[in-house]
């Protein structure tokens, strides 16, 4: 899964000539809350909701009321934006992009390819290929896991068979190390749901420890 399939295309922007209120305005009226800063056609920063948050004055301040809408009226983007902005080109993984946005700390990475922004991949974007990655937006679907499941790969050969001998469809499979302590592994199993009882049954005849069974309708 690559950003290119789950990032927003063609994100709005604005320039550092915009003021800060009117920036506000393009967030609230389309429900954001991010915006590249664009100027002469390159990527020179990025504001965010919490920056425009930040630009209120502090009420410890002996400005007038007056002064202070004033100088707010004034203020640009270009002001507060952040400028060391953390980019990803859209061939990055999806795996890349939310390790990069983790690292940094920021919830939203403008895509840029050969100096031109395409789009912006978000955290929301990253749960939602988070989702389909595991089957959970799969509906009518069972998630099955076995806790303290072997480091033995021959042991994952023995579950896919029995899914085959139950005739039962694998939507996804994922292997989580260290969980819930290091060292340990579980096996996480999202399957269609026709023959669940029987394939529990055989699971837990061949001494798998199933310690989670939940189903999706």
């Amino acid at each position: 899964m690559f950003v290119k399939y789950w990032m927003k295309n063609d994100p709005i922007t604005v320039s550092p000539d915009t003021l800060v209120i009117d920036a506000k305005k393009i967030m609230t009226n389309n429900k954001i809350r991010r915006l590249p800063v664009m100027k002469g056609g390159k990527l020179v920063g990025i504001v965010t909701l919490s920056n425009l948050r930040e630009a209120q004055p502090s009420q410890a301040t002996s400005l007038s009321i007056h002064e202070l809408n004033y100088l707010l009226a004034k203020m640009t983007v270009g002001e507060i934006m952040s400028r060391d902005v953390v980019t990803c080109p859209p061939d990055m993984t999806m795996e890349k992009a939310a390790l990069l946005g983790t690292k940094h700390g920021v919830g939203a990475l403008p895509v840029v390819d050969h100096g031109k922004l395409v789009g912006i991949i978000t955290e929301s974007d990253i749960y939602r290929a988070f989702l389909r990655m595991i089957g959970a937006t799969r509906k009518a679907s069972v998630r099955i896991t076995l806790d303290n499941f072997s480091q033995n790969q021959d042991e994952l050969i023995k579950v896919i068979q029995m899914l085959d001998a139950q005739d039962e469809e694998l939507v996804s499979l994922a292997l989580i190390d260290d969980v819930p302590i290091e060292g340990r592994r579980e096996l996480v199993l999202r399957v269609k749901g026709e023959n669940t009882e029987k394939l529990l049954q055989q699971l837990k005849d061949s001494d798998y420890v199933v310690s989670n069974v939940s189903r999706i309708e």
